[in-house]
């Protein structure tokens, strides 16, 4: 029996994007009968309980006081900052890492967060023959994302390769999503929901980690009572939101409140408008929905760098208070033309990044 090209996926559970791209690859390998995958999460390297502490430590600093992530993000950023805290990182998670990385013995390795690509960037010292990809998962490239020894970087726009060297490979096929994605159903999707042809259904979403404050948002857009105005909240895992939402909005034929759900992609490209914070992977789910895009106060580093790039390229609106954001969509509710959204390429990202890597390696092995 031929031996399988095994593929490792590593990611880290710092916010749901990085994971979710990873998934979305697995999704597109296993459907390759020579491919066996491993999706590794090097938070599994360390005790549960320092994983656990490190995210709650995290969460803090980006609710509490976001000017510190903000200036730890800069100090990163710059050429001669903290490399060497970087390399020093990735060292010691490579030692921690060492004995799962020998059971799994990777053919190739694909890292969907800079820590494990910095990580195997030093494993590839000792084993050349494994072919690393690393998928950026923003619309923008902090200094932590570049190592050596990576034989291929995957970024969301062509844009964004200039800030690579140049003697690097580097493709823009588009942050990796799910194949629902790359279907045109909204039209028959809007008629299975049993949303009208007039209305325009705004998603709010991303506030399963408490970072948007999706209360204040819809309460704002409910003291507008505007009568096209559908409101579809999507509150992921985070039951407590769900149920304050619900208790709050429960009365209002016009305010969905949904948890968690494997529909997203359906309603996003169903809906007219998203109100969102402006992660890499949110970011392109929407720009493939071709929906209306609303940014909502983003965070000091990649989120307002992020929304930055997708004002400037792709029209999205970015808004740091409610009143500025209801008017925004007032706007929309009463615009009797249609929106043209900057066309995106993105939509068949994964399928473009796993024929490529498998390609690679065949080409390589032949």
């Amino acid at each position: 029996m031929k031996k399988k090209i095994k593929v490792l996926l590593l990611s880290a559970p710092i916010g749901s994007g990085h994971q979710m791209a990873a998934e979305s690859i697995k999704e597109e390998l296993l459907t390759y009968d020579n491919v066996e995958v491993v999706h590794g999460n090097i938070f599994s390297f360390f005790p549960k309980f320092l994983g656990d502490t490190f995210l709650a430590v995290y969460l803090w600093i980006l609710k509490a006081c976001p000017w510190l992530y903000q200036m730890t993000y800069s100090w990163g950023n710059k050429e001669s900052g903290s490399l060497w805290l970087k390399n020093f990182i990735n060292r010691a998670l490579l030692q921690l890492g060492s004995g799962f990385l020998n059971k799994v013995q990777p053919d190739i390795v694909m890292a969907t967060h800079a820590t494990p690509a910095g990580i195997m960037s030093f494993y590839k010292e000792k084993h050349p023959e494994v072919f690393l990809g690393v998928v950026v998962t923003d619309f923008t490239v902090h200094r932590w994302w570049i190592c050596q020894n990576v034989d291929a970087y995957f970024v969301a726009d062509e844009r964004l390769i200039s800030k690579f060297p140049a003697h690097f490979t580097v493709q823009a096929f588009g942050i990796p999503i799910r194949s629902a994605f790359a279907l045109d159903n909204a039209a028959s999707l809007r008629s299975t929901f049993g949303w009208d042809a007039h209305e325009k259904v705004c998603l709010v979403m991303g506030g399963g980690e408490g970072l948007l404050p999706m209360e204040d948002i819809i309460s704002s857009l409910n003291k507008c009572a505007l009568a096209n105005l559908r409101i579809l909240a999507i509150c992921g895992r985070n039951a407590k939101l769900q149920e304050q939402l619900s208790r709050k909005f429960n009365a209002n034929s016009r305010v969905e409140i949904i948890g968690f759900t494997d529909k997203a992609p359906d309603y996003m490209k169903a809906a007219d408008l998203i109100i969102t914070k402006p992660g890499g992977l949110t970011s392109s789910e929407v720009l493939a929905s071709s929906l209306q895009f609303l940014i909502y106060k983003p965070l000091p580093g990649q989120e307002q760098n992020n929304a930055r790039f997708l004002a400037e390229h792709f029209g999205a609106k970015v808004f740091e208070n409610t009143t500025e954001l209801v008017a925004a969509v007032k706007n929309i509710c009463s615009s009797t033309e249609v929106q043209t959204n900057t066309p995106y390429h993105g939509k068949n990202s994964t399928e473009r990044i796993c024929e490529y890597i498998l390609g690679r390696w065949l080409r390589v092995k032949s």
